[in-house]
């Protein structure tokens, strides 16, 4: 670890550490009016730089980008058929993740539609051959307002133009081989994955071995067997395996490596562990009632508060179990689902979270929280003294799929409202919805965890592509790979060394995570 900050040290500041630190200092000259340099073109650059830089920020990340776009918004008559402000107003409202806005942006950028990039040269801010480092690092605090928005923006247009999508999947055989050899060589002796000095960590082992399980080589996947012969040898009297800690996580990911190995004799296992799962769901069997605000969810298993994450993976190893659609486990998660999405229609009721006595509502933009009226994100506070937790992006995910296991359409609103969510905040750069203002890291919490649910849930929900409001469809196989290769390590690993959280420090979790998702871009029809 101290070497690879050596190295990221001698090698300079990144793109992202740029932009972090001429946007945060933009931000604090935004005027009461929301306008940046006290002009409408000043403003557009900043709002241009921060919804194309690595963070993507959208208006739901707070009044430096919501007020800044209703002042273009109330000044945009000027622009209309002005050659240079017209594409300039239309590149800068494109991204703010608000439809009346994106309307806006596309009657200003006419027809056809342009791309970020012919907006960019039609608004003068065309980067040429330089890189976004290379434009922010010429910049000084001493420079003017004007000039800082303007350089921020070509950087942030110089940044999106290297990160063009790609048109299709690259050839991953060389990827996946370089991962696979680094989970083999992190294997004990034993032929698990360990945790020092606790040793073999089940729910790591299981993830591992299911990656491994699905090369294409068979002396791989044979490496993974004491893997299978561990999980099962350390199931319980109860159907949950596991070690002591976390009993539905990792009976999940044991429930999807056993499944994934396909063995006849870990049948009886695989069964034992699904009624295990469906035993932990909080349900009449308990006392509760459809009018209770946890009923249908499941936790960790060892406590009484269930949440999305964990009913996620269960649903998920239910399914992956055989279990049919039918099964009253499914049903029953639907109640506490529609709880977890921000769609007032089919999520009317107020919840209080915790010891805050302030009344939580579900808002409108159709995406997930970790639980009913909870969310890491945050909360928006409404005027009426009310609170709606954020809707964030590996848990609006993780809603969509569990919504498509239990059974609903795409046609049904729920699921349209959950497409509707991950469409208008489709990113690979964060995980989205936090506050990475106030925190620049948050957006990188779960990094791994979302690549993995993302690409779960677009596939169950059986969509090729994601069609942004700006009018772009992003195949998200293809950019969802890329990503993932750019980010692979020299010795075939991943990690997440923005935030080490959720154990994403530990290269073995983040490798089987990337492996996992590679494998469902892999495979050539949803």
């Amino acid at each position: 670890m101290i070497a690879s900050l050596l190295l990221l040290a001698c090698q300079g500041p990144t793109a992202q550490a740029l932009f972090d630190e001429h946007l945060a200092s933009l931000r604090t000259a935004q005027a009461p009016d929301g306008s940046y340099g006290d002009s409408v073109s000043s403003t557009a650059h900043v709002l241009i730089a921060m919804t194309l830089c690595p963070r993507s920020y959208r208006a739901e990340d707070g009044p430096f980008i919501r007020n800044a776009a209703a002042f273009l918004a109330r000044n945009s008559e000027e622009a209309k058929g002005n050659p240079r402000m017209a594409p300039l107003l239309a590149l800068a409202l494109r991204e703010t993740g608000v439809e009346s806005w994106t309307k806006l942006s596309r009657d200003l950028a006419g027809t056809p539609p342009l791309s970020h990039g012919d907006l960019a040269r039609a608004a003068g801010l065309n980067p040429s051959d330089s890189s976004a480092v290379t434009i922010l690092s010429r910049l000084s605090r001493e420079d003017s307002i004007q000039k800082r928005a303007r350089e921020a923006a070509r950087a942030a247009v110089a940044w999106r133009t290297q990160l063009s999508p790609p048109s299709k999947i690259g050839d991953l055989t060389e990827v996946l081989t370089a991962a696979e050899d680094f989970l083999l060589a992190a294997q004990s002796k034993s032929g698990l994955w360990e945790v020092p000095p606790f040793g073999p960590e089940p729910g790591i082992t299981a993830l591992a071995a299911k990656a491994l399980l699905g090369s294409s080589r068979a002396e791989v996947r044979a490496q993974a067997i004491p893997a299978l012969d561990f999980l099962v040898g350390l199931q319980n009297s109860d159907g949950s395996i596991h070690g002591g800690r976390l009993p539905v996580y990792v009976t999940s990911a044991a429930v999807g490596a056993l499944a994934t190995g396909g063995r006849e004799q870990d049948a009886q296992a695989l069964a034992n562990a699904a009624s295990f799962l469906s035993g932990t769901q909080l349900d009449e069997g308990e006392g509760y009632s459809e009018a209770d605000k946890f009923y249908g969810g499941i936790g960790y298993g060892n406590d009484l508060r269930p949440d999305l994450s964990n009913l996620q993976y269960a649903l998920q190893a239910l399914d992956e179990s055989g279990a049919k659609k039918s099964d009253p486990a499914f049903s029953r998660a639907l109640v506490f689902l529609q709880r977890c999405q921000n769609r007032s229609e089919s999520n009317p009721e107020t919840f209080q979270d915790r010891d805050n006595p302030a009344p939580v509502q579900a808002g409108n933009d159709g995406g997930g929280v970790y639980y009913p009226g909870n969310s890491p994100a945050g909360w928006k506070n409404r005027v009426d003294g009310t609170r709606v937790p954020r809707s964030y992006g590996s848990m609006s995910y993780a809603l969509l799929k569990c919504y498509v296991l239990a059974g609903l359409s795409k046609e049904d609103p729920r699921v349209e409202a959950g497409v509707d969510w991950v469409s208008s905040h489709w990113t690979l750069e964060v995980n989205p919805g936090f506050d990475t203002l106030r925190d620049p890291r948050a957006g990188f919490q779960g990094l791994y965890y979302y690549y993995l649910t993302l690409a779960e849930a677009l596939s169950t929900a059986k969509l090729t592509t994601l069609n942004t409001p700006n009018g772009v469809e992003h195949d998200w196989r293809a950019e969802l790979g890329a990503q993932l290769v750019s980010m692979q390590q020299e010795d075939g690993s991943w990690v997440n060394n923005d935030a080490p959280r959720w154990w994403e420090g530990n290269p073995i979790l983040c490798t089987a995570y990337a492996v996992s998702a590679l494998r469902i871009v892999e495979s050539s029809t949803p």
